[in-house]
């Protein structure tokens, strides 16, 4: 150390390795550096020589370096090692190692020289090493090495914990044939240990044997590695054992698609998890939705004693009801202490798993033998296999109902198709008929000609007596018809007519015959249903008569048919009352029936009994709403006092002059309750009515045919003050058509008549029309008021001719 280097030959030297080798000054300061220092320090050499260390080396680290610099120079040794962090030009620090010398000059410090070696490599290395030990000894999974003669070298704690021994060191040293039974150490030598000499790995499932003798299922791995073989050791016993537990939970999924009902489904779920799952009390409720409530249905044998007296949970209160109300499994944990105070299995720690919308799985255990993930895992499987065959019993059921409704919908619609054509049939029919009793049994045999209906009749209602005045029928027995007509309404048909007479709708009855009951023969309960219907015959709101159908099927009078039914009732009563009004119009003869009233509660009699008026009937037009309005004649008072007695007239709904004469005028009415509907209703007509002095007289015309004791019968329910006076048979001519013409056209001028004519040929009266009234005008060379006097005066004449003669 007394003689020092030339500084070129350090530098050669240096340059030709690769640490990093420095010189500094006996100040600090760098006197020379080779090429690698500048690469590691990223430094310019330049920049480097004659500046301080500590461009590279914080504070401690010099300080450090200084002490061992003192050490040495105090010691005489000749150098030292030590490891640093060297600071980059990039503000980065490298992890290395440095051996200084100390440098002397005249038996004085001089400076120091150093070789820097980069060591990130090493300490990156060692660092691993470390990791990869303590992840082997702190391993879940056992890990062993064994030598070329079979002797454990090395066994961490989690294998010997595996095996059942205290410590590794009770391994040490044996043979890994202690590990197995001799069985399976046989079938290892045979199978496991060529692989590995031929491949250098093996990995398998074995049988392992614990230091007590059991035996356990284990994923063993074997590699090998320098002159011995390392085994990796994972205890699978669970996941056997949930392997089991699978396949046996799909064969209960197969055995849950053979069933449909709830009470065979739960307990098959219940069945599982108690024979598969290994828990003794478990339990399925299922929600009654009509109590609101879950209801226990399935539990397991141990739980069948305990639980089978408990009060159903309810939704709010229980653990049960809170996982299904919030769709969530929920666990309550007992404490051992609190366990052992409860005799009840409720007392014990539970799980409660939602089975859906449909309840919940519960299972209840001791605490002592908790409930872990995994078997919550597999709870939560059963009740989802649950919940699937539920909804696919639910789905089933369904899909047979709805396919038992599409067949009854088709059938229902064949029938009412077949309806339909009858009643199509009848309708027609009713075009032809020419008389009342010839529509009544039209309608009849076009029923019964279908093999939808045995029997049908229609009978006349005879109000004054209760009961059915007249009835024609096909399918029935004469003598049958005979029969009801001395009945009373509510002694046919079970009351079924009467009710339907009563409420002007169409009634049903069906008798179910069951052999046995009531007398009923086998031959006779091969029928099994007798369905029997009454349809009121409406004009209006009036029943007319009565139609009855019997049938021995339960379809044809389902509620579609029951509209066409009504619909049906509706058009008869139609038919029949057009048939009365023509019989009035084209009988030669006729029947007048005068009545006579005196009665302060009929409008009219008030009328000319409180004004010393007279009041005469014109006409009267039925409205769509089943109103009258009634033109009167009234003489011998003023308007306004007539209008002010209508106001208040119970049965006037609206009342107004129409016009004026100078000693009389024309009172329009509009009531509900009129003489002149009644009069439409029995098929008669009213031909004069007049009040005079608070008396009236009304003359009715109805036809020869016609039953005058049935009119005089309705005519008194609907107005109990009418008197019958008289009874006359009148001739009556009739005029033919051509003569109603030439009637009419005496009464026509020359040039109303051409007006008239040529309005009608040219499209005036058509809508929209095709000709104006100036281009009409233009075209006969008169002015346009002359032309819509003509009209005016011609229209007038035509329409008194009709209404004046439909009057009389």
């Amino acid at each position: 150390m007394d003689e020092i280097q030339p500084a070129q030959t350090l530098e050669s030297i240096a340059n030709t390795v690769e640490d990093g080798i420095y010189r500094l000054d006996s100040a600090g300061r760098f006197v020379a550096v080779n090429d690698r220092v500048v690469e590691v320090t990223g430094y310019d050499r330049s920049r480097l020589l004659g500046t301080h260390v500590s461009l590279l080396l914080d504070d401690a680290t010099i300080d450090r370096i200084e002490r061992r610099i003192r050490d040495l120079l105090r010691t005489g040794d000749e150098s030292a090692t030590l490891e640093l962090e060297v600071r980059t030009a990039t503000d980065d620090t490298i992890p290395c190692e440095l051996r200084l010398c100390v440098l002397l000059s005249d038996g004085g410090f001089a400076g120091t020289v150093g070789v820097v070696r980069d060591i990130s490599g090493r300490l990156e290395r060692e660092r691993e090493l470390k990791r990869r030990s303590a992840m082997v000894e702190s391993a879940m999974d056992g890990i062993g090495f064994s030598d070329e003669t079979g002797q454990l070298r090395y066994v961490n704690s989690a294998l010997a914990d595996l095996y059942g021994y205290d410590t590794p060191d009770a391994l040490i040293g044996s043979t890994w044939h202690v590990l197995f039974p001799p069985d399976e150490v046989r079938r290892l030598e045979e199978e496991a240990l060529p692989t590995v000499l031929d491949r250098g790995y093996w990995r398998g499932e074995a049988v392992g044997k614990r230091a007590d003798g059991s035996r356990f299922h284990q994923d063993h791995s074997l590699t090998a590695l320098g002159d011995g073989i390392v085994c990796l050791v994972r205890d699978i016993t669970a996941q056997k054992t949930r392997e089991h537990q699978l396949e046996a939970l799909n064969g209960v999924v197969h055995e849950l698609m053979r069933v449909e009902l709830p009470e065979e489904i739960t307990q098959i779920g219940i069945d599982a998890v108690e024979n598969v799952l290994d828990f003794e009390f478990a339990c399925v409720r299922l929600l009654d939705r009509d109590a609101n409530r879950l209801d226990c249905v399935a539990l397991t044998d141990g739980a069948q004693d305990l639980l089978e007296t408990q009060v159903a949970y309810d939704l709010d209160a229980t653990l049960a009801g809170h996982a299904f109300r919030r769709e969530e499994i929920l666990t309550n944990v007992v404490s051992e202490a609190d366990s052992s105070e409860s005799a009840s299995i409720l007392g014990q720690s539970s799980v409660h798993v939602p089975i859906g919308s449909y309840g919940v799985l519960s299972l209840f255990v001791h605490s002592d033998d908790p409930v872990d993930d995994s078997d919550i895992y597999l709870t939560e499987m059963v009740a989802t296999d649950l919940e699937a065959a539920l909804a696919r019993a639910d789905r089933t059921r369904l899909l047979r109902t709805q396919d038992r409704e599409l067949r009854h919908h088709h059938h229902q619609l064949e029938t009412l198709t077949r309806i339909t054509a009858i009643n199509t049939a009848i309708h027609a029919g009713l075009v032809a008929a020419t008389t009342r009793e010839e529509l009544d049994r039209m309608v009849c045999d076009e029923l019964v000609e279908s093999e939808l209906y045995r029997s049908a009749w229609i009978g006349l209602i005879d109000g004054p007596t209760d009961r059915i005045g007249k009835a024609v029928g096909a399918g029935v027995e004469a003598n049958y018809l005979t029969t009801i007509t001395n009945r009373s309404l509510s002694g046919i048909a079970d009351g079924t007519v009467e009710r339907a007479i009563e409420t002007k709708k169409m009634q049903v009855t069906r008798q179910y015959k069951i052999a046995g009951i009531d007398g009923v023969s086998e031959s006779e309960s091969d029928s099994k249903i007798e369905a029997i219907a009454a349809v009121p015959l409406l004009y209006g709101d009036r029943v007319v008569g009565v139609l009855v159908i019997n049938s021995g099927r339960e379809d044809v009078f389902s509620a579609d048919a029951i509209g066409g039914f009504e619909t049906l009732g509706k058009l008869i009563g139609f038919a029949k009352n057009a048939l009365k009004s023509r019989e009035l119009l084209l009988s030669d003869a006729v029947v007048e029936l005068e009545f006579t009233v005196r009665d302060p509660a009929v409008f009219y009699t008030q009328l000319t009994e409180e004004l010393d008026c007279r009041c005469e009937f014109e006409r009267a037009v039925p409205t769509e709403n089943g109103r009258i309005i009634t033109y009167d004649t009234i003489t011998g008072t003023e308007p306004e006092s007539v209008l002010e007695l209508a106001e208040n007239a119970p049965t006037i709904e609206q009342a107004r002059v129409v016009s004026e004469g100078e000693d009389s005028f024309i009172l329009q009415s509009v009531t509900s309750h009129s003489l002149v509907q009644s009069a439409l209703e029995a098929g008669t007509t009213v031909r004069s009515a007049v009040a005079e002095d608070g008396a009236g007289t009304i003359v009715i015309e109805a036809p020869q045919t016609a039953d005058v004791r049935q009119i005089v019968a309705s005519f008194e329910r609907a107005f109990p003050a009418f008197d019958l006076t008289a009874k006359r048979e009148r001739e009556r001519s009739v005029m033919t058509a051509p003569e109603f013409r030439d009637s009419v056209a005496e009464q026509l001028t020359e040039k109303q008549r051409t007006a008239l004519e040529a309005a009608y040929l040219t499209g005036y009266y058509d809508w929209p029309r095709k000709i104006t009234a100036e281009e009409l005008a233009d075209s006969m060379e008169i002015s346009s008021a002359t032309l819509h006097q003509h009209l005016r005066k011609g229209g007038r004449c035509l329409l008194s001719a009709f209404f004046d003669d439909s009057a009389q």
